[in-house]
């Protein structure tokens, strides 16, 4: 069965096999390959790809955004098309292995090639891609030099280009030629070219290369080149050519060309010939391969910087020391199982001897998550601060939530209030985690039964609930689910049990206390691994 190699942007990889029932793509959570939320050119329900009867792989675009592409053809879209070698999907490169092979294929892109006239029998050769290189002691002498000169080349893309243009000029005699390079997207970059006026070169000849990986010898065939090199047309006759695809592992990159016009008396290029520029094209590939993986780092480290910014921003955001008022002080700690994180802590002083608080778990982590914690954070903050019902105020933070996120985004919080003179605290729970008690080698769990999540339900009612903490209840902790459900290298949770347990070896329940022990009884049941989720923690101590 062919499998489908996606390729993210991020540069992992994923392999689905394909089979007849049809493999839906998006950046949705209903879709069986979820391309993420970060790219924005994937619609919600972009493409469905199965396997025909004949075992060849069809795609069906689904009315997309910005439209899918197959094998480097143009963007298609609400067709049905059969693809051979690639899906482009955004940014997201998707490598067809074992589909059967296409004939009669045609180039697509900006770069078009004008029909053949008919060679003269006997004067073209072709090889198969799958063709070993014989070079003799000399040549591959000569290769090991031109390699050093090509990789001594900048990594500019298109001075690479030259450079490896002109190494076969001067290798091969050639007094003609190009190369052309396929684009990320599947389409084909304006040629890098030498001496080329407006003239014709074959189709099939580039169209074997760049397609079927195959290469060949011309010799005394007058072949045409239509190209948007320019618009006009003259004919050449061509003493002899070599054309060969510039391949990298298992990848047509692009194609080099190359063609004597004039000198007649010149061998006839032979298979060495056209053995030596595959290999020389070889050489070019990897230089393309290492560029774009320059490119790659060079993009990866841009966007490590701006979420080392995007963290700096989020940890300024959060309160920076312990809040003491009344006979309460309050803490919180946070750590990203990414570079930011999805949770979030709030508090911040109130009228009436009062502090309002504020935990938050949104489903995911990373980027997108931590964008919506942010914006629930600036409205929990605005809300809290009026002099509406805390039910109301959580209320309407719900219906904001659901009408500007998307249908699977959803937040699990906790809002209150604590009063710093008696300790009192009412809050409303969203599908959030209940607190716990702790005292001195005591800890109890508070089972809340709170109301859905926030972004749910825009007409979810939300209750106020009340804790009245007795005497020997010396703190109170916050928590969301990165805490209980930390996950060692068996798949065991470390689960609310053992917390409890952790929390009531406490002599002294101090905040700082309770967050170093909760975050070493973590770090133990982890190991080596990391959190898959982030933790938070808002801890209340009662003098």
């Amino acid at each position: 069965m062919p499998d489908l190699i996606i390729r993210h942007p991020d540069g992992r990889q994923t392999t689905v096999t394909l089979s007849r029932q049809p493999v839906r793509i998006g950046r949705g959570l209903e879709c069986d390959i979820d391309l993420g939320a970060t790219d924005a050119e994937v619609s919600r329900r972009h493409a469905d790809i199965w396997l025909n009867d004949e075992g060849q792989v069809v795609v069906a675009d689904l009315k997309s955004k910005n439209g899918t592409r197959i094998d480097g053809q143009g963007a298609f879209w609400d067709d049905t098309r059969v693809a051979y070698r690639s899906i482009q999907i955004g940014e997201h490169q998707i490598d067809i292995a074992g589909a059967p092979t296409r004939t009669g294929s045609t180039i697509a892109g900006p770069v078009e090639f004008g029909p053949d006239r008919p060679p003269n029998a006997g004067q073209l050769t072709v090889f198969p891609s799958s063709r070993g290189f014989q070079l003799s002691q000399e040549r591959l002498s000569l290769l090991m030099k031109l390699s050093e000169r090509i990789s001594g080349a900048s990594l500019d893309r298109r001075e690479l280009l030259e450079q490896g243009l002109d190494t076969c000029f001067d290798t091969f005699g050639f007094e003609r030629g190009l190369i052309v390079v396929k684009a990320p997207r599947g389409e084909t970059e304006p040629p890098v070219t030498r001496n080329v006026q407006p003239e014709q070169i074959s189709r099939t000849l580039i169209n074997r290369a760049l397609v079927d990986g195959q290469r060949t010898i011309v010799n005394d065939v007058e072949t045409d080149l239509r190209g948007n090199i320019s618009e006009s047309l003259v004919r050449f006759p061509i003493c002899s050519a070599l054309c060969v695809p510039l391949v990298h592992r298992d990848e047509i990159l692009g194609v080099i060309y190359g063609d004597r016009v004039t000198d007649t008396a010149a061998r006839p290029y032979q298979a060495e010939d056209v053995d030596f520029l595959a290999a020389v094209a070889q050489q070019i590939g990897l230089g393309l391969a290492n560029r774009r993986l320059f490119e790659t780092h060079l993009r990866m480290q841009q966007l490590e910087r701006e979420l080392q910014r995007a963290r700096d921003i989020q940890r300024q955001l959060l309160p920076a020391e312990p809040l003491q008022a009344g006979r309460v002080t309050i803490a919180g700690y946070n750590e990203p199982s990414e570079a930011v994180s999805g949770d979030y802590f709030d508090y911040f002083t109130l009228p009436d001897d009062r502090i309002g608080f504020v935990i938050a778990d949104v489903v995911g982590h990373g980027l997108p998550a931590a964008l919506l914690s942010t914006n629930l954070q600036a409205a929990a903050n605005v809300a809290l601060s009026g002099i509406d019902s805390l039910s109301h105020v959580v209320a309407r933070i719900n219906r904001l939530i659901c009408r500007n996120t998307l249908p699977h985004a959803f937040i699990t919080a906790i809002l209150g209030m604590v009063d710093t003179r008696s300790g009192d605290i009412t809050f409303v729970s969203a599908g959030h985690p209940g607190p716990l008690l702790v005292g001195q080698e005591f800890s109890e769990a508070i089972d809340c039964h709170g109301a859905l999540p926030l972004g749910i339900d825009d007409e979810e009612e939300f209750d106020v609930l009340t804790l009245h903490p007795e005497s020997h209840v010396k703190a109170i902790v916050f928590y969301t689910d990165g805490l209980i459900e930390a996950a060692n290298g068996d798949g065991e949770l470390l689960g609310l049990p053992e917390i409890k347990n952790t929390l009531a070896t406490l002599r002294e329940p101090t905040n700082k206390e309770i967050i170093r022990v909760l975050r070493g009884r973590v770090r133990k049941h982890l190991g080596r691994l990391d959190n898959e989720d982030d933790l938070t923690l808002l801890t209340m101590q009662l003098a």
